[in-house]
């Protein structure tokens, strides 16, 4: 309730339109989409001679504006006319149909777009990585609205809030995101959107929706989702969700302990829309229990969030249109070391931290037409409040108050004008953006001896220091795309974006692993005397696309000032601390020099109507430019290649996808190498009727024995998987599913 009243009370911004966004409708006659493209297939391989010829094929018709009719709906052409219709890739976006892609977790989605990728620390806690930065670095967005984790570890990151078969699209801004999509976006921005159906075509109300289930074999893992949706031209009312179960997953080495996972996903949703306004009103939640999280130090009791939020877009004239979001949700959380993993021997060592987070997101915008000119200029927000307390089950007098009361303010201020002059296009813009933290008083008891004193003497350091703290940074982007023939754009973007620290990063006084899903294993202290990052970066890419062949590569260059990570402490008190937890000294969080440079691309190659080759290919090279030494947790070289058959009623699709090894690893987070690798899986679909799609896959055909570089390290004892060795990916699976569309 306080944490409510409080976010209201600071509500008083506006916020900015959501640009370019995409919006898949779903309808056709028939009331399903034909099947064409539908298959999802990933095959890594060792990444060796040839994966620079590699590319991901999205050539795309994809709309960029919300909003857009049935009728105009690139997916709307016959099997003649094959589109792709699950991706679509060009100079300044790329973006996937979820829906249709046999994952759990949404995070998994992103590798299939250039550039992007997720960090594997449990089945559903996925963190987005795009271009060498990950985690706070990189805005995700769901129906144009932050959400506000609930957890110091990124166990509910952002995209753990879209189950996959009701989520319709994940749209990458490719490039520098202009200063109108996110705040604080230096490392890229991700829009995902919930599949609420669309609206009638006529006054009187008619019933649509959808009901699908899918089970894989490797962990009894099962998915059943729904949506119903009454609407006629004007009105729509939708309920929908999915719930997923799952046992622990197997590898070709063995089980990896804890993988099991529930969660339930649901949402009521109303929507309006008429002449000059459209409006949507939501509310939801989500229910995630006895989840594991291997490379983190405890796995997840409870998530437990309640969602809502408002949406307005009112045209005032033909040339001027105000549209405004607000969003509020509150999560609270609780993880343990013991219940689902291996218990510590010494009933002193038990562990529960019973964690909450909550507040608003908003923003508010103008948008101006004016000829070949659009100026839009808003405001947005995000008021968030964090709390934590770690205790023990065996010991009443023990606990560590490792956040309180910490608040993160963000209130931001953009404009961006934009000119089309046919072959050339630009736009420029500008956002100032003000952030405000402070924390609360903090403290532990309960325990013995020189620990004791040590996190004492820590906790009133910390008490005593200054801990309300602002940072205001202004970012500028300009970026530029010319037409040099019908077949061939240029597009060159320029940019300084920034981010000031997060609250882990300054408010962690005791030295402990609550870094935002870091899972190096190693303990950190915060700083409280950080400066905000700033990129300073150029991106130059070339989109090629004739009626057969199409490819876009992108190269680019980021100048990291102030990029935040761990270093030696120098507090002896904390290193004392960290060697009696772990043996090892506490890293404290600080501002290095870094530079991260690379390129990506995708392409297609239509054989026949029917027949299609397409690839990816990414590269990402991050190191300090103050010392030798490389940053953590960046993917190789890596690529895929895949061939499609499409008929009126049935597809298939097979899919060779690899990793180089990764030897350029980071030696302050004592990061291990890893080898490179290749798997290949394969899936199918068939209508037998308009109404119902069946689904047949195989994932890591060949029972690969592999570990993915961006997958953590193991965390528990007394499983197959050592302590301190990275996680394996899962062996053979073989997964079945049906989706009934009405």
């Amino acid at each position: 309730g306080n944490r409510s009243h409080r976010g209201a009370a600071k509500l008083t911004g506006f916020l900015r339109p959501l640009l370019a966004f995409l919006e898949y409708h779903r309808a056709r006659p028939g009331g399903v989409v034909p099947l064409s493209w539908d298959i999802t297939m990933q095959i890594r391989i060792p990444a060796a001679a040839g994966l620079l010829a590699i590319g991901m094929a999205l050539p795309a018709l994809a709309e960029r504006t919300a909003g857009s009719s049935t009728a105009d709906d690139p997916r709307n052409e016959t099997i003649d006319e094959i589109v792709v219709l699950e991706q679509q890739l060009s100079y300044d976006v790329a973006a996937v149909v979820v829906e249709r892609e046999p994952a759990i977790d949404t995070a998994e989605v992103l590798r299939r777009l250039p550039g992007a990728d997720s960090n594997y620390n449990g089945r559903l806690t996925g963190i987005a990585q795009y271009r060498g930065m990950f985690g706070d670095r990189v805005s995700v967005n769901i129906d144009g609205l932050g959400v506000i984790g609930g957890g110091p570890n990124a166990m509910d990151a952002p995209l753990s809030y879209v189950s996959p078969m009701i989520t319709e699209a994940l749209v990458l801004e490719r490039g520098i995101p202009g200063v109108a999509s996110a705040p604080e976006a230096i490392g890229g921005h991700v829009e995902a959107q919930l599949a609420r159906g669309g609206f009638g075509t006529g006054r009187e109300f008619t019933l649509q929706g959808m009901a699908g289930f899918r089970y894989a074999d490797n962990g009894d893992t099962s998915s059943a989702a729904g949506r119903i949706t009454a609407a006629n031209q004007s009105h729509r009312l939708s309920l929908i969700g999915q719930f997923d179960r799952a046992d622990d997953q197997q590898t070709p080495v063995g089980t990896i302990v804890p993988s099991e996972l529930s969660r339930d996903r649901y949402d009521a949703s109303y929507a309006y829309s008429g002449d000059s306004t459209d409006l949507t009103v939501f509310a939801g939640g989500l229910e995630t229990r006895d989840t594991g999280t291997p490379a983190l130090a405890m796995d997840i009791r409870y998530i437990d969030t309640t969602l809502t939020g408002i949406s307005i877009r009112q045209a005032l004239s033909q040339d001027f249109t105000l549209t405004a979001r607000f969003g509020y949700n509150d999560v609270d959380h609780l993880m343990d070391n013991f219940s689902l993993r291996t218990a510590p021997d010494n009933p002193m060592q038990f562990r529960q931290n019973l964690t909450a987070g909550s507040g608003s997101v908003f923003n508010v915008s103008g948008e101006l037409q004016m000829d070949e000119w659009t100026l839009a200029a808003g405001v947005d927000g995000r008021l968030a409040d964090h709390d934590s307390r770690i205790s023990n089950p065996n010991n009443p007098s023990f606990f560590i108050r490792n956040f309180n009361a910490i608040e993160r303010d963000v209130l931001a201020a953009y404009v961006a004008i934009d000119r089309d002059q046919g072959a050339f296009r630009w736009e420029f813009g500008t956002r100032y953006t003000h952030v405000a933290t402070d924390a609360g008083e903090v403290g532990s008891g309960g325990m013995m001896g020189m620990m004791a004193m040590n996190a004492g003497a820590l906790a009133d350091a910390f008490n005593q220091a200054d801990r309300s703290l602002s940072f205001d940074d202004v970012d500028l982007v300009l970026k530029s795309a010319y037409e040099l023939s019908d077949v061939l754009t240029l597009s060159v973007d320029l940019g300084s974006r920034s981010r000031a620290p997060s609250y882990q990063e300054l408010y962690l006084w005791l030295p402990l692993q609550a870094t935002g899903g870091l899972a190096d294993g190693r303990n950190y202290v915060g700083n409280l005397m950080l400066e905000s990052e700033r990129s300073n970066e150029i991106t130059i890419g070339v989109d090629w696309s004739t009626q057969r062949f199409s490819v876009s590569p992108q190269v680019y260059y980021k100048d990291v000032s102030d990029y935040i990570q761990g270093v030696p402490a120098n507090n002896m008190v904390a290193n004392r601390v960290a060697t009696m937890m772990s043996g090892n000294g506490a890293l404290m969080f600080d501002n290095v020099d870094a530079e991260i440079y690379g390129f990506d691309l995708g392409w297609n190659y239509r054989l026949t109507p029917r027949l299609h080759l397409d690839g990816t290919a990414s590269f990402s090279r991050g190191k300090r430019t103050d010392l030798a030494d490389n940053l953590y947790r960046l993917p190789p070289l890596n690529g895929s290649f895949a061939i499609s058959f499409v008929e009126a009623a049935w597809s298939v699709r097979a899919e060779w996808v690899g990793y180089d090894n990764q030897d350029k690893v980071s030696a302050y987070n004592e990061e291990l190498q890893t080898p490179g690798y290749g798997i290949v899986n394969a899936l199918a679909a068939w209508n037998p009727v308009p109404a119902l799609r069946l689904e047949l896959s195989a994932s890591n055909l060949f029972d690969r024995g592999y570990q993915d570089h961006l997958a953590g390290v193991n965390r528990v004892r007394d499983v197959d998987i050592p302590v301190g060795e990275r996680l394996y990916g899962v062996e053979r699976t073989v997964t079945v599913g049906a989706v009934l569309s009405f």
